[in-house]
């Protein structure tokens, strides 16, 4: 995606998708840069054509063995000049230190740091003890921030650095995909709702929440559209990109014409697809909705909203519903 800057907001002023053509991840992770990367070239080489030469880009990664810890820090500022910005984020930043020593204390190995902090969220600041909207030029006694950070394996990141290097590309930023989904999705004044925004990848359904004004939990599930795919091809006999292609269909037809790997062809009703691959659709929305529970304290949130190319899996929003026990129309693509 390119993007340009218009005052507080961004344009998006270009988008090339391109796929790949094997199975190159897995649930997040990098299994071979060197195809990864190849596409990633590709995806480049179209846009440099338009908009030039491209050296650097901003990532956000699927949240695969994701850790999230919660940090607060306090400091005194009796007598000192009123805080500016840069003292903002040095306090903020030293609650996501606190934060990768809690994740480090809780590894049961003597490697400290194997994880790197992708993105955190500001729970509240507060001044003399009362929370407060914003700490710049504000005049107290002590100030404090308590936020919520995401970890994730060192290997998961340095397989991205890796294909982008090959690519020429120098990683910039790195977010986790809900947090920049959500950015766009859910704003500030919309984070007061507890809402699940749950972002179904091929590998991963990364789940972020939002309640009381803010971020108040992210989590992950290693199951997700792939997990579709592959019940569609040993269902149907069918090769993983032919199931692919089946699965997309079944979003928009009624009835899908499928060629097995004997040579079978078929035409078969979507609504007979979807029972056969039913089982799976269950795994899926079960996963995903254990994992709200889990992070939302054992209670659905007010609503659900689903993005990522899995999200389409037909009859999805109504399972994912039934488990939630919440009315069809708060679980929404």
């Amino acid at each position: 995606i390119i993007l340009e800057k218009e005052g507080e907001r961004y344009r998006v002023t270009d988008v090339k998708t391109i796929e790949h053509t094997e199975r190159a991840m897995l649930d997040g992770q990098i299994h071979d840069v060197l195809a990864v990367s190849k596409v990633i070239c590709e995806v480049k080489e179209q846009l440099e054509e338009v908009h030039g030469e491209l050296t650097s880009v901003c990532v956000a990664a699927a949240g695969r063995a994701l850790k999230t810890e919660r940090a607060h820090v306090s400091i005194n500022i009796k007598g000192k000049p009123m805080m500016e910005k840069q003292d903002i984020l040095h306090l903020e930043l030293s609650a996501v230190q606190e934060a990768q020593v809690s994740v480090a204390e809780k590894q049961d190995n003597d490697r400290n740091f194997d994880y790197y902090c992708v993105g955190y969220s500001v729970l509240y600041y507060r001044l003399d003890g009362n929370e407060i909207g914003n700490l710049i030029d504000q005049n107290g006694s002590e100030a404090s921030v308590e936020i919520i950070a995401t970890f994730l394996p060192k290997v998961v990141v340095e397989s991205l650095i890796s294909a982008l290097k090959r690519a020429n590309l120098e990683m910039k930023a790195l977010t986790l995909e809900p947090i920049a989904a959500i950015n766009v999705l859910i704003p500030p004044s919309m984070r007061r709702l507890n809402v699940a925004l749950v972002d179904i990848g091929a590998g991963t359904s990364d789940i972020a929440l939002t309640d009381s004004g803010t971020v108040i939990a992210y989590g992950m599930v290693p199951i997700a559209g792939d997990e579709i795919t592959e019940a569609i091809s040993d269902q149907l006999l069918l090769d993983f990109p032919l199931a692919e292609q089946a699965k997309r269909q079944l979003s928009t037809q009624e009835v899908i014409t499928v060629t097995d790997i004997l040579g079978f062809e078929s035409e078969l009703e979507r609504k007979e697809v979807i029972e056969k691959i039913h089982p799976a659709l269950e795994k899926l929305s079960t996963s995903i909705s254990e994992e709200i529970l889990h992070l939302n304290n054992n209670k659905p949130p007010k609503a659900v909203m689903l993005v990522g190319g899995g999200s389409l899996t037909p009859e999805l929003p109504k399972v994912l519903s039934e488990k939630l026990q919440l009315p069809v129309n708060r679980v929404a693509v």
